[in-house]
């Protein structure tokens, strides 16, 4: 506000001194050049009296000034008052600056007086204050006979200029009063919202994530405040999901350590047990292990990716031999299971990307199908090209995802069943790599399901140009 308000005055000063400054030279230099040519015409008329020393041709000459509230003077060439029109300074010196530059072969001169301070002229006590202009012209041709004095009035074209510099000054005590209140309203409308949003960024360093900004309007700050708004938003979930992550996977970790804890002792502190019971024990610890193993590995695979730790071996990949591999090595459990799997490549497709990861991507789909798919199921893996993309089909008869799962199965540690999910040997994060894998290619996953009719993952890569 204070930085408007002194550009803006500042601004109306400059432009207020430069304006009365003009008129001011317009006025005065006006009625200088009028009133100086009305001083030679006297000269003229003064050079033959003052030349013969006739003293009423000259107080004839000098008491027809030709100009209203006027006075006028001749000097000799000593600066003496040969004529007075008012008849009080004849015979004595005047020795004015304008009179003594003129006598000096100056061409002409005039200047200013306030009556008071300095006057060459008696007025009354009514004009004290006021503006008397003064004037000296020379007499004579080219020899220079005397000089003319010629005092007159300058209060009209003072007062004007006066008018106008206190209706200058009024008009910018308006424009500041003005300017001020502007001010205030502008900065509280730019400074509202910057405020809001101050306050809750601190919320947020506080860790406090459930502040949002209120938007108004639909300004910068309004799409400034959506965009805060999201991103608390974002933070908020990722906050959330950073805790349910880490619950989940000190769950996940927990149960496996407790199991073989409870099974260890049960050995240990049990009576000595026959062979085939602690040959069982001991599978059962080794199975609790390998989960554990398992969790793990999947857990250090997600942090590589998240981390950029491993990056791809990219190269152009034929996406139906891997697929055409992966069903190969999968074929045995499918037929192990009574699972019937086929594979339907509609369009050759060449993408680029790591052939080890989508290779994880692809048998993890179709692993998850086989195990969710009862005997007498099937399994599609199917490929084609659609708009410069590889898309990737895997098809199953299987149990299929309740519909309010259905948004929730590529996250960390996510179960639709928990219980079958463990026994079938999941850790919960099998599906979080498979999108992530996919991301990284610059591809896209989604799923789409019924309860007890299958599910179909569809994934689409970009093509190679």
């Amino acid at each position: 506000m204070l930085a408007y308000l002194l550009i803006v005055c500042v601004s109306f000063y400059i432009v207020s001194a430069t304006l009365i400054r003009l008129v001011g030279e317009y006025l005065f230099n006006q009625k200088a050049d009028d009133e100086m040519a009305a001083a030679r015409v006297m000269a003229a008329a003064a050079e033959a009296p003052l030349g013969a020393l006739d003293g009423e041709a000259l107080h004839a000459v000098v008491s027809e000034t030709g100009v209203d509230a006027s006075r006028a003077l001749i000097l000799d060439l000593y600066g003496v008052v040969q004529a007075d029109s008012l008849s009080q300074l004849n015979g004595t010196r005047f020795s004015r600056r304008e009179a003594a530059a003129v006598l000096n072969g100056q061409d002409g001169d005039y200047g200013y007086y306030f009556v008071g301070e300095y006057s060459p002229m008696p007025l009354s006590r009514a004009l004290t204050g006021s503006m008397v202009s003064l004037y000296a012209v020379p007499i004579g041709g080219e020899t220079l006979s005397g000089v003319l004095v010629l005092m007159t009035m300058s209060q009209a074209a003072y007062r004007s200029l006066m008018t106008i510099q206190r209706q200058m000054l009024a008009w910018l005590a308006l424009v500041t009063a003005a300017v001020m209140l502007i001010s205030l309203f502008v900065s509280r409308f730019f400074t509202r919202p910057i405020s809001e949003l101050n306050e809750g960024i601190v919320e947020m360093t506080r860790g406090d994530f459930s502040n949002r900004v209120r938007v108004r309007g639909k300004n910068e700050f309004a799409q400034l405040a959506v965009a805060f708004n999201m991103m608390c938003d974002r933070i908020e979930s990722l906050d959330k999901a950073r805790n349910q992550f880490v619950s989940n996977a000190s769950h996940e970790l927990k149960t496996p350590l407790s199991t073989m804890k409870i099974l260890i002792e049960t050995l240990m502190y049990q009576d000595p047990m026959d062979a085939d019971m602690t040959r069982e024990f001991l599978t059962d610890i080794n199975k609790e292990i390998d989960r554990l193993n398992s969790v793990i590995s999947d857990l250090l695979t997600l942090v590589s990716i998240d981390d950029g730790e491993k990056p791809m071996d990219a190269g152009p990949l034929a996406v139906a031999d891997l697929l055409s591999e992966t069903v190969r090595r999968l074929q045995p459990l499918a037929r192990e299971r009574g699972i019937e799997m086929t594979l339907s490549v509609r369009e050759q497709v060449t993408v680029s990307g790591d052939a080890n990861r989508l290779t994880q991507v692809f048998y993890n789909l179709m692993d998850n199908a086989i195990k969710y798919t009862g005997r007498g199921g099937s399994v599609q893996v199917e490929l084609s090209r659609r708009e410069k993309k590889a898309i990737v089909k895997v098809t199953d008869t299987g149990i299929g995802i309740p519909r309010a799962d259905l948004p929730h199965v590529f996250d960390r540690f996510y179960r639709v069943d928990r219980a079958r999910s463990r026994e079938t040997g999941g850790t919960g994060l099998g599906l979080s790599i498979v999108k992530q894998i996919v991301l990284m290619h610059g591809g896209h996953i989604e799923v789409a399901s019924e309860e007890n009719k299958g599910s179909t993952f569809t994934v689409d890569l970009p093509e190679i140009a």
